[in-house]
């Protein structure tokens, strides 16, 4: 028998034993109850900001009319040549002025390119170590006088898009529009062109699949896709290259040329839109009757267009030079689809902007007009959006340059207008008030002061009136994460 000492020992082994997997059981029991820390490591990655590209602007080169032989209805030719004042600016905080490379873009549509010029192509390199893409403007004009063209043309120089809306024009008796196609890219674009009239969207063979070829312009004839039409609203989207559409418009009245316009894409399509710089001749007509099948090209009056397939119901705002509210605004209510024109009457002569907001999203652009010894004219007025920060300013040659200045801030903005050379202006605009701005003629200008700013430069004279709007430019490449292997 064992004795009471190996008794004892063998039974302080067994508590020992039984303590110790009592420790073990309550260790692992704890394990699962207590969160125990981690350690995470997620894959390497760097942020890259792309470097900002080369930055691109069109002019769309000289008038142009078509051939009066009728077995070439639909060929091109320029008439005289546009004068055009170029500029770029480094980026914010980055001072001094660039000179743009000024190229030509072939123009096989037209006749006589060597004759009297080209479209020109604005390029402007990023500055090396820059973050951000320099600001880069240009506009040109045109004064014509013979017997088929009359008036003041001004265009902008704007950027390449692969959708745009050109909100205007005419196929009516009388009544000439061109559409040119420019592509500055090194890819070919391949076009449709989606016309809307007053009845609804038009069925229009030929109107898709256009070529452009890089470096180069076509013109093309609204009237050979949609004759007939009052109320034209064209939509441009192209797939390769991007395309810079711009719309010529020409008015014979009887024998006598009664005006001509260049017109840029208008902003949208949006459920609020704006347009600056709307001039009321005092020589219009701006209670002209309506002529038969729409409103007379006397009638200053603003153009919409629903893109969707529901009806909008759309208020038209006016307010004067002051930003004060001119008149009543006009609601109407307008079909999907359907171009429609809503007269803006009673106006006194002045300058004035246009405030549309709308149920759906819609394009818009407004028309006035100008008669005088001169002649008659007409302008269109295309919507803009908003500019967030300075801007570039072109005033190419014309009577009365002015620049029209609406502050969609929330606070109250002086802006200051400096010239290349010269002494800088200034203006205080209050909160959704507007202004104006004088020009000179041939002069560039960096605008600095608002932050959320449409704005227009506008041109009258005697019997001439023309305009442009001023656009943000397109967004750049956004910085992106890089995840190296």
């Amino acid at each position: 028998m064992p004795s009471k000492r190996g008794i004892a020992l063998l039974g302080a082994r067994a508590v020992a034993g039984l303590v110790g997997l009592g420790v073990v059981v309550a260790s692992v029991g704890a394990a699962t109850l207590v969160t125990w820390p981690t350690v995470e490591k997620g894959p390497s990655s760097i942020i890259v900001s792309p470097t900002p590209s080369e930055q691109q602007r069109v002019c769309p080169g000289p008038l142009l009319v078509l051939a009066e032989d009728s077995s070439q209805a639909q060929a091109a030719s320029s008439v005289g040549s546009a004068a055009a004042v170029f500029g770029a600016h480094a980026a914010s905080g980055e001072p001094g002025w660039i000179e743009p490379e000024v190229t030509a873009i072939a123009a096989p549509d037209n006749a006589n390119p060597e004759s009297f010029g080209a479209p020109q192509l604005l390029r402007v390199p990023t500055p090396p170590g820059s973050g951000a893409a320099p600001l880069v403007t240009g506009s040109q004009s045109q004064i014509a006088g013979g017997e088929s063209l009359g008036g003041l043309a001004v265009a902008g120089c704007g950027e390449a898009a692969g959708d745009s809306w050109l909100v205007g024009g005419s196929t009516d008796i009388g009544r000439t529009s061109l559409v040119l196609l420019s592509n500055p890219t090194t890819v070919v674009a391949t076009v449709d062109l989606a016309v809307f009239g007053e009845t609804g969207q038009v069925d229009a063979p030929g109107s898709t699949g256009i070529l452009v070829q890089p470096g180069t312009q076509r013109v093309v004839s609204l009237a050979g896709l949609a004759p007939n039409l009052r109320s034209p609203v064209v939509h441009v989207q192209s797939k390769g290259g991007q395309v810079a559409a711009t719309l010529q418009q020409s008015i014979v009245r009887g024998l006598e040329p009664g005006g001509v316009d260049l017109l840029g894409p208008s902003n949208g399509p949006a459920e609020a839109l704006a347009i600056a710089g709307v001039i009321v001749s005092n020589a219009a007509g701006s209670d002209a009757p309506d002529e038969v099948g729409g409103l007379s090209d006397d009638v200053t009056s603003v153009r919409v267009l629903v893109p969707g397939t529901v009806a909008a119901t759309v208020q038209v705002g006016v307010t004067g030079a002051t930003g004060q509210a001119a008149g009543a605004s006009v609601q109407v209510d307008i079909q999907p689809g359907v171009a429609t024109e809503v007269p803006l009457t009673g106006l006194v002569p002045g300058t004035y902007s246009l405030e549309l907001t709308a149920s759906e999203p819609i394009v818009a652009a407004a028309q006035s007009s100008a008669a005088g010894s001169a002649g008659r004219d007409f302008a269109w007025f295309a919507s803009s959006d908003a500019l967030a920060d300075e801007f570039l300013v072109a005033a190419a040659d014309g009577p009365s340059p002015q620049l029209n200045l609406v502050n969609m801030g929330t606070v109250d903005a002086t802006y200051t207008a400096t010239p290349d050379n010269g002494t800088s202006s200034t203006v205080a605009v209050p909160a959704g008030g507007s202004a104006t701005m004088p020009l000179e003629q041939s002069q560039r200008y960096l605008v600095s002061g608002g932050t959320s700013t449409v704005a227009s430069v506008a041109y009258a004279g005697d019997g001439l009136l023309a305009a442009f709007p001023l656009s943000q430019a397109g967004p750049l490449a956004a910085p992106i994460r890089v995840y190296p292997r």
